[in-house]
């Protein structure tokens, strides 16, 4: 699970005095991006209501009570996950017989429900009931990254609880911590703010080629060495081989030339490449060049959802990147 304290101190602190004060609602929906830490505050929730050994508002995260919530085998905590594309009817009749069932251990129950934009309108409907007839000592937690998704009765009946992405270097701080090397921590935190998704990614055997390869082209470019051309055929198409990769390549370049006219006109921002000489280099060409080429870095982009090959799209890229 996510690093709660990294990655939402605010909204832990906040839930800590919920609880302290015997305060929790009855029903939550937590939005927001993926990796924000929604399902991972969920399972805080639980363990903090049934741990047994309770230190300065934290669970303890050692007792048996704990260790059964982190297991996923506490009676009194049911989740409803699903890697189908859609929740139904039929997962939440289910759910439903649980709820109508007394606590096995106590009188709190806790039900979290993930994704819960997958849920379809008659499973929604289904749900309905739980916030119609609501049971005391019962909290129902939907998680999801598409509230606008879910119908508005189902909004309506919960307190919202808006999830905000985690600050780059919240992430980049979690990868090093990992042992990541600093600049593909770096790299992979400005890429996504999901940390799950950043660790994979970094940790992938092609990133550091990938991030290898488009400083070498960032510093023919910055150069305006026709070479930079041929570094396509030879350094970014052996990194290439998905679709995932091709986005991610584009979106490396990007981070580079952003970097670099941020520091064009010393702009105080999070460096995704940190101190490589090569954003020094790049940062002398003129701002209005280094607008052109984050718009051209666009345009590939969007090229490469047309259908365009990705050889062509990069291609035509460098050759705008080199005349400037």
């Amino acid at each position: 699970m996510a690093n709660l304290n990294v990655l939402q101190p605010k909204l832990l602190a906040q839930f800590e005095a919920i609880i302290d004060r015997g305060e929790l609602s009855q029903a939550y929906i937590f939005a927001g991006p993926a990796g924000v830490g929604k399902a991972a505050l969920a399972q805080w929730i639980a363990q903090r209501l049934f741990c047994q050994n309770v230190q300065e508002g934290q669970p303890c995260g050692q007792c048996a009570e704990c260790q059964r919530v982190l297991s996923g085998n506490h009676p009194d905590v049911v989740w409803l996950q699903s890697d189908a594309k859609s929740i139904k009817v039929d997962d939440i009749r289910n759910l439903k017989a649980e709820m109508s069932k007394t606590g096995v251990e106590s009188n709190q129950r806790i039900f979290i429900v993930t994704d819960a934009e997958k849920l379809t309108a008659g499973a929604e409907n289904s749900l309905l009931k739980f916030y119609e007839e609501p049971v005391p000592g019962m909290t129902i937690i939907l998680t999801t990254s598409a509230k606008n998704q879910l119908l508005p009765t189902i909004v309506s009946r919960a307190q919202v609880i808006n999830f905000q992405p985690a600050p780059a270097q919240a992430v980049i701080d979690q990868l090093m911590a990992a042992g990541i090397a600093p600049q593909l921590a770096s790299v992979a935190g400005h890429l996504t703010a999901d940390g799950a998704a950043a660790q994979a990614m970094a940790e992938a055997p092609q990133f550091e080629k990938q991030v290898g390869a488009v400083l070498m082209l960032l510093r023919k470019t910055a150069a305006q060495d026709p070479e930079a051309f041929v570094m396509v055929q030879t350094q970014l198409l052996p990194n290439a081989k998905t679709p995932a990769d091709q986005k991610q390549l584009l979106a490396m370049l990007a981070l580079g030339y952003g970097d670099a006219l941020n520091r064009h006109y010393q702009v105080q921002a999070p460096q995704a490449f940190g101190q490589a000489e090569v954003i020094e280099q790049l940062s002398e060409l003129s701002g209005p060049v280094l607008s052109r080429a984050l718009a051209a870095i666009l345009a590939a982009q969007i090229k490469l959802g047309q259908n365009v090959t990705f050889q062509s799209a990069v291609e035509q890229l460098v050759l705008t990147l080199l005349e400037g």
